[in-house]
């Protein structure tokens, strides 16, 4: 991948300007390791007493950050939508575990 000239170096006696070329291996060396994956339940109880789960799947250092971030996912209209009038049941806990079934 090229980038497009990047920069343009002026001084009082002359400008330049560099294209700079960035390999695909080279931005790989310095990526971030991925997050592990996290599998998440929140409760949710249905209007007429019917008690379920939602499932997220969550990219998260550890599981207590999985669990808040699928707190808020479950917040957003689409999950609503997804639990059919169930409510998230918040008093009884959610449940965390590793993606890959460790």
């Amino acid at each position: 991948m090229e980038l497009e000239p990047a920069m343009t170096l002026a001084s009082a006696s002359r400008t330049s300007t560099h294209t700079w070329t960035v390999r695909t291996t080279d931005v790989a060396a310095f990526a971030p390791p991925p997050l592990p994956v996290w599998l998440v339940s929140i409760p949710t109880t249905a209007s007429d007493g019917r008690q379920g789960v939602q499932l997220f799947a969550v990219p998260a250092s550890s599981a207590h950050d999985a669990i808040g971030l699928a707190t808020l996912r479950a917040a957003t209209a689409g999950s609503a939508a997804r639990r059919r009038g169930a409510a998230l049941d918040l008093d009884r806990p959610a449940t965390v575990r590793p993606a890959g079934g460790l």
